[in-house]
């Protein structure tokens, strides 16, 4: 008895701290669980706010510059091209953003160029209508007085005639400019090159210049060389381009004026120099000189020649692929290149 009595004592003994782990094991794995659950809701939670930071993060870098080219686009549609964007973005969106201002800056010189042409014609319509009416009333004017017998005598009616003379070749010669330099701008016309030796032609300008520069007291000189230069030109508009600067140099400059001309090679191509040591070009003209109804003594006057010369003579070099340039260091200097594409 009593030894069963004590036998049981200890299966109960035995047993109590089973039933204890069992219960703490439990409340362990509560625990655990718990602690599982609420990570997992922090790691969430911050999952979630880190996906929203991430994405209006994202959307603030894709939608700032979105918005900037959307902007730019309509200041192009409303033609202001002046404006340019200006946004921090990846490499992609900044290489739009380059693209995009080199498009609105040509836009804008475009637009500026077509503004100057606009200029230009309407400055052009203006000087022909002055040149051509300042003549012609001269001219009708002379007429009207001969007409009501003013001019009575013979002598007077010839200086009159000799005048109304004067008026219409100038009127004929301002007509001729105006259709050659139509032509010279038109893309269509053709214009043909062909070898040939330059320094021959060179030397033909200068015998037909020569007597009569000296007919004007000017002295005259020439540096061309004697052998052969073959360089592809076309004769008849090239011979008009060197003559007009020539002929300026006579129109302009008093007696006693030296001016050359010259010829030499020039890297690929060759130079034709005119230059004189007169009056000069004044300051105010020289950015403008090539331009259309541009006259050296910057007066409009009837008898100041037709302001196109020099115009016809950059767009004859310019056909040849060529370029004339004006310096002014002491002597009025015009530089004709032509590339030689033999």
């Amino acid at each position: 008895m009593d030894t069963s009595g004590q036998i049981k004592v200890e299966d109960t003994d035995r047993g109590n701290p089973t039933a204890v782990s069992d219960g703490d094991s439990a409340q362990h794995e509560r625990v655990f669980y718990r602690i599982a659950l609420q990570t997992l809701l922090l790691f969430l939670a911050l999952f979630a706010v880190t996906v929203y930071t991430f994405g209006r993060w994202t959307a603030s870098r894709l939608t700032t510059p979105l918005s900037s080219i959307a902007d730019g686009i309509r200041n192009i549609a409303r033609g202001q091209y002046h404006k340019r964007l200006n946004f921090k973005a990846s490499y992609e969106l900044a290489q739009i953003q380059d693209d995009f201002n080199d498009m609105a800056e040509r836009l804008e010189r475009m637009e500026r160029e077509k503004r100057e042409l606009e200029e230009s014609k309407q400055r052009m319509l203006i000087d022909i209508s002055h040149d051509l009416k300042t003549p012609m009333t001269t001219i009708r004017g002379y007429i009207e007085a001969m007409e009501v017998g003013l001019i009575d005598t013979e002598e007077r009616k010839r200086q009159i005639l000799h005048l109304i003379s004067d008026k219409a070749k100038l009127v004929s010669e301002l007509i001729d400019g105006i259709f050659e330099l139509s032509k010279l701008d038109s893309p269509d016309y053709p214009f043909t090159v062909v070898a040939s030796d330059i320094a021959e032609f060179t030397r033909e300008i200068a015998a037909e210049y020569y007597e009569v520069f000296e007919e004007k007291k000017f002295d005259f000189q020439y540096d061309i060389p004697h052998r052969e230069i073959m360089v592809p030109f076309n004769a008849t508009w090239l011979y008009r381009a060197v003559s007009n600067i020539l002929s300026n140099a006579l129109k302009y400059n008093p007696p006693g004026t030296t001016v050359q001309l010259k010829l030499l090679n020039a890297g690929k191509g060759v130079e034709i120099h005119v230059s004189d040591d007169g009056v000069g070009i004044p300051e105010a003209i020289k950015e403008k000189v090539f331009e259309a109804f541009v006259r050296g003594d910057q007066a409009r006057k009837s008898d100041g020649g037709t302001g196109l010369g020099l115009a016809i003579a950059k767009q004859v070099v310019e056909k040849h692929g060529g370029k004339i340039t004006l310096t002014t260091n002491g002597k009025t200097k015009f530089v004709l290149f032509l590339p030689n594409d033999l």
